[in-house]
């Protein structure tokens, strides 16, 4: 008589399983050594037909006769009537030749179980997700600087994505959160006639580094309205330091701003206007100063259009004939 214990490695019913096999052939007076076979790889789980783990055979037939004619595999836990180690009687029905009428199969027929598979994808899209959401979150900052290198107009776009930055800031934060919980918290579950999957180590470092970079994107574009002005702060203070000094200068009081990325879009559109020598904007004081020619001065009603077509509102500060 050939007895076996299939079994993979840290499988915690496997020791306890060739006990209770080894104790069964003991009781029963047979002179039958019990063979443990270690499945390593998935393409010995399929060449041995592994039906988990742990699997016990008697003459190379599986002690339970429901699985006797499956000719799938699976690289996973087994469960007999829901627990981890077969029932004692089943093991000595099968060592006296015979086994019950029915049982449960051990294990679905498959590497990783559907639900693995799917709770990959689920890590995956949140983590798009949640990029999504952060670029999004962060439209007010970055959409004037898009806006800027076509020439076109926010015309208020800004502002409404302001009003909305918080709730895509939480969506994804939450995002984020469920795709980590799905990855490093959550574990499969392991019920009767169902997989317990050992999961895909390659597609679980797979998502756990596309979350990883998922979220340092997402910071990074969080806090895109923070750092703006150091990627167009040195292009405002170039014009700001151009030849002009002397001239007269009107200040425009500009609100709407949401960060240094809108000064650098009204700073263009101002720019722009007839008479207009050099506009510079101060995010953080939420001003404009114009400098002109004196003797060819801007429509001021055209300086408040240039701000409003760059998505603004924008009043006259201080009345020309001040020197900068």
């Amino acid at each position: 008589m050939r007895v076996q214990v299939l079994y993979f490695q840290d499988c915690p019913n496997h020791l306890p399983t060739v006990g209770l096999v080894k104790d069964a052939v003991a009781g029963l007076g047979l002179d039958a050594p019990v063979e443990e076979i270690e499945v390593k790889r998935p393409d010995e789980a399929q060449r041995l037909q592994f039906l988990g783990s742990p699997s016990v055979r008697v003459n190379g037939v599986d002690i339970e006769p429901a699985a006797r004619g499956r000719t799938d595999f699976g690289f996973c836990c087994r469960t007999y009537n829901g627990q981890g180690i077969p029932p004692r009687a089943l093991v000595e029905q099968a060592l006296k030749g015979c086994g019950p009428s029915s049982g449960d199969a051990c294990c679905a027929p498959s590497v990783s179980s559907p639900s693995a598979r799917t709770g990959g994808r689920t890590e995956r899209w949140a983590a798009l997700g949640s990029v999504i959401s952060a670029v999004v979150a962060s439209a007010c900052c970055w959409l004037p600087l898009l806006f800027l290198a076509f020439g076109l107009s926010a015309a208020g776009a800004s502002a409404m994505f302001e009003r909305v930055r918080p709730f895509f800031l939480l969506v994804a934060a939450g995002l984020l959160g469920t795709g980590f919980y799905l990855s490093y918290v959550r574990k499969e579950s392991c019920e009767p006639g169902q997989a317990c999957g050992v999961p895909n180590l390659k597609l679980r470092r797979f998502n756990r580094a596309m979350l990883w970079v998922a979220a340092a994107v997402v910071i990074a574009v969080a806090l895109f309205p923070y750092y703006a002005g150091v990627l167009v702060g040195g292009a405002t203070e170039a014009l700001a330091g151009q030849e002009g000094t002397g001239l007269p200068t009107m200040t425009l009081t500009v609100k709407g701003m949401t960060c240094e990325a809108c000064a650098a879009h009204i700073q263009k559109e101002l720019a722009k206007v007839p008479g207009v020598k050099r506009a510079s904007v101060r995010y953080d004081q939420g001003q404009a100063a114009v400098a002109f020619d004196p003797h060819s001065p801007p429509d001021t009603k055209a300086l408040l259009d240039a701000a409003e077509r760059a998505g603004y509102k924008a009043m006259l500060a201080v009345d020309a004939g001040k020197k900068s």
